[in-house]
């Protein structure tokens, strides 16, 4: 199953990337969303690295989901795959340009969970719309960090690496 979600954020294309490139971040983006939590990452979202969470499902069954970072283009786009986890398909693109001193954000995503918990069917009436979800809860956030400035403030010590 695919999904494609877009954001238009208030913050220039530097500050947004440096937001992202940095895995701990995603504990801020992620507060107040039930059962997330960072368990490890490398500091760094370069391929080959891992980032680590858990994310427990139907209030009582967490499911540690470990990611390793395949794309890294930095100002414009980076991605991961899950290399530990329910899914046998869960790649995760993101994707910056941007617009005057804004910036639009792309997330595509490709998951399916293994036969094993349920393939396609489950995928479809339970994980999606978990995504779904997700990424309203994700965006909202995001809004908030930049209208406060606190995107700014967070990524004004961080700089741009990679090519």
């Amino acid at each position: 199953m695919e999904f494609r979600f877009e954001q238009l954020v208030s913050a220039s294309l530097e500050t947004v990337f440096r937001f992202h490139e940095n895995p701990a971040h995603l504990s801020r983006l992620h507060a107040g969303w039930p059962g997330f939590r960072l368990l490890h990452h490398e500091g760094t979202i370069h391929p080959g690295a891992t980032t680590w969470i858990e994310q427990t499902m139907a209030g009582c069954i967490p499911l540690v989901l470990g990611f390793r970072h395949t794309i890294y283009e930095p100002p414009h786009r980076f991605g991961e795959e899950l290399i530990h986890g329910p899914f046998s398909l869960f790649t995760h693109i993101h994707e910056f340009e941007p617009v005057g001193e804004k910036t639009i954000i792309r997330d595509r995503l490709a998951i399916r969970l293994s036969w094993q918990y349920g393939g396609e069917p489950v995928t479809r009436h339970l994980a999606a719309p978990s995504i779904r979800s997700l990424f309203a809860f994700r965006n909202q956030a995001l809004e908030r960090m930049a209208d406060s400035d606190e995107l700014v403030r967070l990524t004004a010590s961080t700089q741009l690496t990679g090519n």
